[in-house]
């Protein structure tokens, strides 16, 4: 399931519902190949009721519908996996709350932190900040060289994630990658459905 994470959007954390997923609907209708549910600031019923009104659409069209953070959520929305940040329970409780057919991601920040998530048993993982991004200011951008070295020792996908666009996601292909994510790069632009292809093409071209 890790392969089919090219084209990846992430929720915008707090923006009103009905807005934030008609932008995630129309980028399903572009063919986004994964969308991780981000509601930090949320209950879990919230963020249940959220990730259930997304399943129907993300099953129907082949989508991976992963929740960050939440096992408890991903468990009773029946997502595909959750994606787990360094204040997320450890990659193996996870693994055994959701079982061997569920989906973990995790998210590193520099080639130490990528390896050693690989050998907890991340399924997959988020490298960031790629480029400069106004979402952290404060990270100074890794840039595509660790990027793609990361790519060459892993034996797991890893996705692209800060200040990817429309404009530079060919750039991530280029270095190897096989998939790049964004939130801004969805909900910044004028038409999410077309941002879905233009990530699509990057890695199926």
């Amino acid at each position: 399931m890790a392969a089919r994470l090219n084209a990846v959007l992430i929720t915008e954390p707090t923006g009103e519902p009905d807005t934030t997923l008609g932008i995630a609907g129309r980028a399903l209708q572009g063919g986004v190949s994964a969308i991780v549910v981000r509601r930090p600031a949320a209950s879990a019923r919230e963020v249940f009721e959220f990730t259930r009104r997304l399943r129907p659409a993300t099953r129907q069209l082949g989508c991976l519908l992963l929740v960050s953070d939440r096992v408890d959520v991903a468990i009773a929305a029946d997502a595909d996996g959750v994606h787990l940040g360094r204040r997320s329970l450890p990659i193996a409780a996870a693994r055994r709350a959701l079982g061997a057919g569920k989906l973990i991601g995790a998210s590193a920040h520099n080639l130490d932190e990528a390896g050693q998530l690989e050998l907890d048993g991340a399924d997959y993982l988020f490298l960031s900040p790629i480029f400069a991004t106004a979402s952290h200011p404060e990270r100074a951008p890794l840039g595509l060289a660790p990027y793609r070295e990361a790519v060459l020792r892993a034996k797991i996908p890893v996705i692209a994630l800060g200040g990817v666009t429309t404009e530079n996601v060919r750039l991530i292909a280029q270095a190897g990658g096989r998939g790049a994510a964004g939130i801004s790069s969805f909900y910044g632009v004028e038409d999410a459905a077309e941002a879905a292809r233009t990530f699509r093409a990057a890695f199926v071209d």
